[in-house]
């Protein structure tokens, strides 16, 4: 596989430069939001169910297979695989935990807001998930979808491998780090339960965020709880436009990730503009990384 040198578009700016060039790039972003969370909670003082070591132990084995591989086959697909979901499952750990970080600045609540633009746009949240909940089969489609958002970026790291074209999946990895801070700050200054707090619909979240506002210091379990924008949603369509080009693999990939947008709103309980900011953001990110779909 031959290293990659083109430079992307000046306009896609310094961040789409080094995501084209260098190669330690994603490992230096996911080692500074790591860095971020060990130092804010050190003043913070959060604990969680899990520890560390446990929730990050998949991705300790994914880097140790990396290595193992890049001394073995440095130029193949399987190096690039290894090392991406070693990078990926860290990261993971790391992101969801500044997501708690942030809660703690506990900023006024926009709920009634996010209503509010809901309404803007014509549209009825109760109603909407209503209608769905009343078809069992439905309900089941779009929860495989929504719950697919754990396995799909590893499908998607290994068929960007497979293709054999370099920097597709460092691109992508800035692109979802990136993505990750966008959302993280929006998040922190947009805080928000959720449309089925207003209606008294219980959530697996609802207890850790009350929690994080109050300044409980509780072990707390690992849940996603940023409702504006939809990080579900931002995924979703960075993953589809990230598969554009392949041929077998962009079509499944598009119909499983608008079903996953289509459950964001009766199953994740976010309003329709998170879904929508969401998809801004995850365009945006890309554009910043330097991983144009057109180009793809």
């Amino acid at each position: 596989m031959v290293e990659e040198r083109t430079l992307p578009p000046p306009q896609a700016g310094r961040m789409a430069e080094l995501a084209a060039t260098h190669e330690a790039l994603p490992v230096v972003l996911i080692a500074t939001v790591a860095l971020i969370c060990v130092v804010w909670n050190a003043r913070v003082g959060l604990t969680w169910t899990l520890s560390l070591l446990t929730v990050a132990t998949p991705a300790l084995l994914f880097l140790t297979v990396a290595a193992f591989c890049s001394t073995l086959w440095p130029r193949k697909p399987i190096s690039e695989i290894a090392l991406y979901f070693g990078l990926y499952a860290t990261f993971g750990v790391f992101a969801l935990r500044l997501t708690y970080l942030t809660a703690t600045l506990d900023f006024p609540l926009q709920d009634k807001l996010l209503a509010r633009a809901d309404s803007a746009l014509g549209f009825d949240w109760r109603s909407w998930s209503a209608a769905v909940w009343s078809h069992p089969a439905l309900i089941s489609v779009l929860s495989v979808a929504y719950n697919s958002f754990r396995a799909e970026p590893f499908l998607v790291i290994s068929v960007l491998a497979l293709r054999g074209t370099a920097g597709l999946n460092r691109k992508l990895m800035v692109a979802t780090i990136c993505a990750l801070l966008i959302t993280v700050a929006i998040g922190a200054i947009v805080p928000a339960f959720g449309p089925n707090e207003i209606y008294g619909i219980p959530s697996a979240w609802s207890g850790v965020l009350h929690s994080l506002r109050a300044g409980d210091h509780t072990p707390l379990k690992y849940v996603g709880i940023i409702t504006f924008p939809s990080f579900h949603a931002t995924m979703a369509v960075m993953w589809t436009l990230a598969m554009r080009g392949t041929r077998y693999g962009f079509y499944p990939v598009a119909i499983l990730n608008s079903l996953m947008l289509l459950s964001c709103m009766p199953l994740g309980y976010h309003y329709l503009v998170d879904v929508i900011a969401g998809g801004i953001v995850a365009v945006g990110s890309l554009r910043l990384a330097g991983f144009n779909p057109k180009q793809v």
